[in-house]
């Protein structure tokens, strides 16, 4: 099934039409909660705050699945922020962590802030999301499997054993619930905005008794 979140918060979704007898594209947006299991696909400048817009849209249905903070955190995307308060990152990632552990495979999907001219990846766990509604969010659907087969291997002139390693390029598409997944757990990860900045005051107050600078990379 096609569909593609536009600016906004209008859900677009391909439907069948039984007068037409084939699918075509409608807005889906008071139908949310049939599609949420459904790919989807993002404009290119679908923002942070329209995601959290659609997401009020339907907050009955989404708060018990995700989290009681939504309203907060909608109240806080709608309001205004000074220009030179706005985060300079280029723009939002949803992308996919994978963890590998033992015979455990865990898959999950992150919000990450990025910029075009560099390759980091960076944490947004304590940015006000009205300091980045602004910001589109794109989808990242490659991801890497890294697997140990714990076989040794002889390296030539040495007795050490090498691991064989088994790497694998993969693309797993996004639902609509990993979009809000991602960006609801990433932004509540340190409760509300109050407890949220509270912690950041903490930690910059931590570093800097320490002789560091906040935002340091180590």
């Amino acid at each position: 099934m096609d569909m593609i979140l536009l600016p906004g918060g209008t859900l677009r979704a391909s439907v069948w039409d039984p007068e037409l007898k084939e699918p075509v594209m409608r807005d889906a947006t008071a139908d949310l909660p049939f599609f949420l299991r459904a790919l989807v696909t993002l404009h290119d400048q679908v923002t942070l705050k329209d995601v959290l817009l659609l997401a009020e849209r339907h907050r009955e249905f989404l708060v018990p699945l995700f989290t009681e903070l939504l309203d907060e955190f909608v109240e806080e995307v709608k309001r205004p922020v000074a220009m030179e308060e706005e985060c300079d990152l280029d723009y939002l990632e949803v992308r996919w962590e994978c963890f590998l552990q033992g015979n455990r495979f865990d898959l999950q999907p992150v919000l990450v802030g990025r910029n075009h001219k560099d390759t980091h990846v960076y944490s947004v766990e304590a940015v006000p999301t009205n300091a980045m509604g602004h910001l589109p969010v794109h989808l990242d659907s490659r991801f890497t499997i890294v697997i140990d087969d714990g076989a040794p291997e002889a390296l030539a002139g040495s007795e050490l054993g090498a691991l064989r390693e088994f790497r694998r390029e993969v693309r797993r598409e996004f639902t609509l619930h990993d979009l809000f997944d991602a960006v609801l757990a990433e932004i509540t990860f340190h409760g509300d905005p109050n407890e949220r900045d509270t912690w950041w005051r903490e930690i910059g107050s931590r570093e800097s008794d320490s002789g560091e600078t906040a935002g340091d990379e180590t």
